[in-house]
């Protein structure tokens, strides 16, 4: 259209691969002519520097010391950045008229939208794959926490757990040793997201090949810490708390590694305390000095007495100033509701959470885990 005796056009294909396309005229030329340039202008194009268009009499010179007179030179820009540019060379000084540089400006605003247009066709195409592979994490995440929590006529359970994001890293399962003895773990992963929920499967390998030894808790941590500290990524650790249910005597033993302080009820005296006992989370210390940081302890349970788990995501959840949910407002409502079955305490507590923080959407993965003695 402009009578060019060469030219040649780049484009950075990906972001940074660049492409580079010759028309009547050697590579060897091309780098002669970028060198021979003088004027800034005409250098920050090539060197993709521009940020908008500016006026196309501004990208034309004339070239000395080269086989060509004259340069006609264009940004390429999609979405205020410049992706490229095109270079049009003539054998004659001031070879481009004011017709021919309409004709190539007109040219290159088109090839810049027709480029803009198929980035936007292929970042809505990554959206949809991105979309999918969450629905596949979701479904997979979904198929990790139990459908089923194991438990006999001497108590009941009920767990729940919800994701800030479309999958998140909390865990919690129940396992069922004899007739009358039951493991039982809460757990959570540090981070969010895709990342959280696969060291959340490992964890749940991890609980149902120990939970099957029938350990005491303290080994069965400092065997869990030993094999998380192979396969969790130096950043990450898990916090988790571990019980043993035995309802022939009444008895539960637990310990705690890094997790929330357990939330127990007392029918009998109507109280409320958290477990406090000492513990380091999962993955944090990754040698044999773990076992110094753990330790079990035991209570016995009576009718009526409730054991609450849950996980930070609950207690620090915060109203729009900032304020968290925290664990006395949660021991008030475990309280208000300890004389329901844990289905219904847990629709209690959330009540409560949800009007605290006035909205139904928190900004962390958030679980509970009801335990009420018959």
């Amino acid at each position: 259209a402009v009578f060019a005796d060469a030219a040649w056009i780049e484009i950075k294909a990906d972001g940074k691969k660049t492409e580079q396309i010759n028309y009547n005229i050697e590579e060897r030329d091309v780098e002669s002519i970028k060198k021979a340039i003088k004027s800034n202008t005409l250098k920050k194009v090539l060197d993709g520097d521009v940020d908008q268009l500016t006026g196309p009499q501004k990208y034309s010179s004339t070239l000395k010391g080269v086989k060509f007179r004259s340069i006609l030179l264009f940004p390429i820009i999609t979405k205020q950045k410049q992706i490229g540019s095109i270079a049009l060379l003539k054998d004659v000084g001031d070879g481009f008229n004011r017709e021919m540089v309409d004709i190539i400006s007109t040219f290159v605003n088109q090839a810049s939208i027709s480029l803009e247009n198929l980035q936007l066709i292929n970042e809505a195409l990554e959206n949809e794959r991105y979309k999918e592979e969450l629905k596949i994490a979701t479904r997979v995440q979904k198929s990790i926490l139990p459908d089923h929590l194991e438990s006999n006529e001497a108590f009941e359970i009920f767990g729940i757990s919800m994701a800030a994001n479309e999958v998140g890293g909390d865990y919690y399962d129940s396992y069922r040793l004899s007739d009358t003895r039951f493991g039982l773990i809460i757990a959570d992963v540090s981070g969010k997201g895709t990342s959280a929920a696969f060291n959340m499967s490992q964890m749940k390998g991890i609980f149902h090949s120990l939970v099957q030894l029938d350990l005491d808790p303290i080994k069965f941590m400092i065997l869990a810490n030993d094999a998380l500290s192979r396969c969790l990524e130096k950043s990450s650790f898990i916090t988790a708390s571990y019980f043993n249910i035995d309802t022939e005597t009444r008895k539960i033993s637990f310990s705690r590694a890094g997790h929330c302080p357990t939330l127990f009820f007392d029918q009998t005296e109507k109280r409320i305390s958290y477990i406090k006992n000492k513990g380091l989370g999962l993955g944090i210390l990754r040698n044999t000095n773990f076992k110094k940081y753990v330790e079990v302890n035991e209570l016995k349970y009576n009718s009526g007495d409730i054991l609450l788990l849950y996980t930070d995501g609950v207690t620090e959840a915060c109203t729009t100033t900032g304020e968290q949910f925290g664990y006395e407002r949660l021991a008030n409502s475990l309280l208000k509701f300890s004389h329901l079955d844990p289905e219904s305490i847990k629709k209690g507590v959330f009540d409560d959470l949800y009007a605290f923080c006035e909205r139904n959407l928190i900004d962390d993965d958030y679980s509970l885990l009801i335990v009420k003695f018959n």
